[in-house]
């Protein structure tokens, strides 16, 4: 990821979603708990849930980022309607 871009979402993508609290932590411990594993490997598996939602967050943002200065830019063409 760009380090701008990782840094903005450090800062504010982060803290946004943190705020959201739509990671469904508490169902996930749950789910987990209901499976007949051991102790370390029910906590590897909602570290890595963990980990996969925020890389896909910090994806979305950089995408959504990239997106909304593109369109921001005079010199991106945009599709316009044909003449017929």
């Amino acid at each position: 990821m760009n380090p701008t871009v990782e840094r903005l979402f450090d800062t504010y993508g982060e803290s946004v979603l943190k705020d959201l609290d739509r990671f469904p932590h508490g169902e996930l411990v749950d789910l987990l708990n209901s499976l007949p594993i051991k102790e370390s490997r029910r906590i590897d598996l909602c570290d890595r849930a963990s980990r996969y939602y925020f890389q896909w967050s910090a994806d979305a943002f950089a995408v959504g980022l990239h997106l909304g200065l593109s369109l921001l830019n005079d010199n991106v063409r945009r599709p316009r309607p044909q003449k017929g």
